[in-house]
Parts: C-alpha cells; structure tokens; sequence
C-alpha cells in the first residue's frame, strides 16, 4: 500500500481522520507525544519519529551506554533506534518500515509497537535523571529493555 493509503487506513482503524501534508509526513499525538510519520518515497519506505527527550544533567555517559547497548542488534528499541539531534542535543527514536510489505493491520501494529517503546525510552530518560547519580555500574540496559532482544509491550 502508498504511504496516503496507510495512512488512511489508520484514521479509520483509530477513528481519527488523518491527513498527510505537503511534505509527505503525518503528525499523530498519542498521550503526552508527539508522532511523526514521514513518507520517504525513493524507498517505498515510511519512517516513524518521535522525541525522547532531552539529556539529563548528570549520569550522561551512563544513558548513553544504556542507549547504544539497546541499540545493537535492536536490544531494547523494538527495532527502531536511538539517535541525537546535533542541533538540540535533544534524543530521538526513529524506525523505517518497507511499505511494501505492510498492510494496514500489519502498518497499525508497527506503529503500536513503535509507540510503545517510545514512551519506554521517554519514562526511562525523565525517569533517569532522578536516579543517574546513584545507578549500580551493571545497570546499563535499563529495566524491562533486557531479555530476548526487544522491549516488552
């Protein structure tokens, strides 16, 4: 299915009418975020984005760890990944789907799941700043990110 087409479908799985801009992205607000849906049509491709936060004050070298170790092989991101924006310093979760592959049930749960981590990744982040300085050293994939290679949802 085309990226509008996706799209569509999700408005009437969720109840929401949905509409792609210009640019070819969609913005959904789910809870307290903020999810962007970018169509990248030289790739047949649709990527998923949203804002994790920004980095605590104290015990970055240790989040940072944590995020590269999920990172690999998809550990602890559901197979999206964890980026940094050099601009804002701000993190990022972002994930590329071949649309090719996806139909709209399949597009719907990608996202579900996709949106799941994120809000893992933003409670854990807000939630890292509180307890940064005092964290034990083997603490570098944080709680419920660990196990068979994805985050539980």
């Amino acid at each position: 299915m085309r990226f509008e087409e996706q799209i569509e479908a999700l408005g009437s799985k969720i109840g929401v009418p949905l509409q792609v801009d210009d640019e070819g992205s969609c913005v959904l607000s789910v809870d307290d975020m903020t999810v962007t849906l970018q169509s990248i049509p030289e790739a047949e491709s649709v990527g998923f984005w949203g804002e994790i936060g920004e980095p605590p004050p104290q015990g970055l070298e240790k989040l940072l760890s944590a995020m590269l170790e999920a990172n690999h092989m998809f550990r602890g991101t559901g197979g999206a990944t964890i980026s940094r924006d050099s601009e804002t310093g701000r993190f990022f979760l972002c994930r590329v789907l071949d649309l090719r592959n996806l139909d709209a049930e399949a597009f719907a749960a990608a996202l579900e799941r996709f949106v799941n981590v994120l809000e893992a990744w933003i409670a854990l982040v807000r939630d890292f700043r509180d307890v940064a300085p005092d964290m034990p050293a083997d603490s570098n994939v944080p709680t419920g990110l660990r196990g068979d290679g994805f985050l539980a949802v």
